[in-house]
């Protein structure tokens, strides 16, 4: 197993991205970074939320010369229709039998699931950035990714990679995808979900503010999680003004 640990070598991969196209990590390290944003599957709002603000925000990955993939253990045709819902501008690859995750310490056995998690990978193929959420619904604020792309090393010369430690074609990926029988979330219902739950926030941190906790931690992290909610539904919206 090789750790996703800062200073790490990050292990070559092959996996077949929404149209089955192979996507190798060695190659498409040629031309930039990479940043791998693991996620849970298309049924799970925060990870479909997570994913519709970076998309909305791509060109500050574009200015940054830097490319971005995600992964999950959903198979290509969920992921292509996890892309299309969500107008994603960048790969999602299947890593269906959970082998990537496994290898990098990012699989929660319990679920069998991708803990939601994200790996910035450099030229070099060195790790210099890792988020891995405590729960379903912890992920880092935007700002805070493009902080940290902003000190990613750019070595001379591309990546040296070894043997890809996974490889998966489309059609194992279809066959042998260990991706929960639950039925994928749609927009509509995503922005729903998100409405909701900005509400919920507003009367927790009301009500932590009428016990006592007006200035405490958990108003603070209440405080963090209600911004994360308002910008993902906000690039929710914007989706669904581009769809419409």
């Amino acid at each position: 197993m090789v750790d996703a640990s800062i200073g790490q070598k990050a292990p070559d991969f092959e996996l077949p991205d929404q149209e089955g196209i192979p996507w190798n990590l060695s190659g498409q390290l040629i031309t930039g970074p990479v940043v791998l944003i693991f996620y849970r599957g298309n049924w799970a709002p925060y990870c479909n939320g997570q994913l519709v603000a970076f998309a909305r925000e791509y060109e500050k990955f574009e200015r940054r010369g830097v490319q971005v993939a995600a992964i999950s253990v959903d198979p290509p045709e969920a992921n292509a229709e996890m892309g299309g819902k969500l107008l994603l501008p960048f790969p999602v690859l299947s890593d269906a039998r959970g082998d990537l995750c496994r290898i990098l310490g990012l699989w929660d056995e319990e679920e069998r699931l991708a803990t939601p998690s994200i790996v910035m990978i450099s030229k070099s193929m060195e790790i210099e950035y890792v988020y891995v959420g405590e729960d379903f619904s912890d992920r880092p604020e935007n700002e805070t990714v493009f902080a940290a792309l902003d000190k990613l090393n750019s070595p001379v010369g591309g990546p040296v990679g070894d043997e890809p430690k996974v490889r998966l074609q489309a059609g194992e990926a279809a066959r042998e995808t260990v991706r929960p029988d639950r039925e994928a979330i749609s927009l509509d219902q995503l922005f729903t979900y998100y409405e909701g739950t900005y509400f919920a926030t507003v009367a927790i941190k009301k009500r932590l503010g009428g016990i006592g906790f007006g200035s405490g931690k958990a108003i603070r992290e209440t405080e963090r999680y209600q911004k994360m909610i308002t910008r993902h539904s906000e690039a929710i919206r914007r989706t669904l003004e581009l769809r419409s």
